[in-house]
């Protein structure tokens, strides 16, 4: 009796690479996935500190106006954009006077062409009118 254990069969060696072939394609996706996911965190962290600067510079400067809409370009890919608003307060018992003002500001940072490339902050500040 001869022993034909001694090595591998052309088709268990194709299985093998197949089986291999498929596994490295698997993991090449997941990689570069997680790469993806990896940029675009970083361009969302970004945007949001960006915005914070902009809503924080736009705040400091603030004088009782009219509705406006305030853009332009930070450093590439990134845009912003700001639109300030009067906001009205819905409680009639606030007893503030009458020259204190608050505005509505929506900062929003985009660095792209899609919608969800973009992030928006909001917030109410008081303002005093020019007397």
């Amino acid at each position: 009796m001869t022993s034909r254990a001694r090595g591998f069969t052309l088709i268990e060696v194709l299985v093998a690479f197949v089986i291999l072939a498929l596994a490295l394609s698997v993991l090449t996706r997941i990689l570069s996935l997680a790469a993806y996911s990896l940029a675009t965190a970083g361009h969302y962290q970004q945007a949001l500190y960006l915005a914070e600067s902009q809503l924080a510079e736009i705040g400091a400067t603030l004088r009782a106006r009219r509705s406006e809409r305030l853009r332009g370009n930070l450093e590439p890919p990134y845009r912003w954009e700001a639109e300030l608003e009067p906001y009205d307060f819905v409680s009639s018992q606030l007893n503030l006077e009458e020259r204190i003002k608050a505005m509505l500001i929506t900062v929003s940072v985009s660095w792209g062409d899609n919608p969800s490339q973009r992030v928006s902050l909001s917030t109410i500040r008081l303002v005093e009118e020019p007397l």
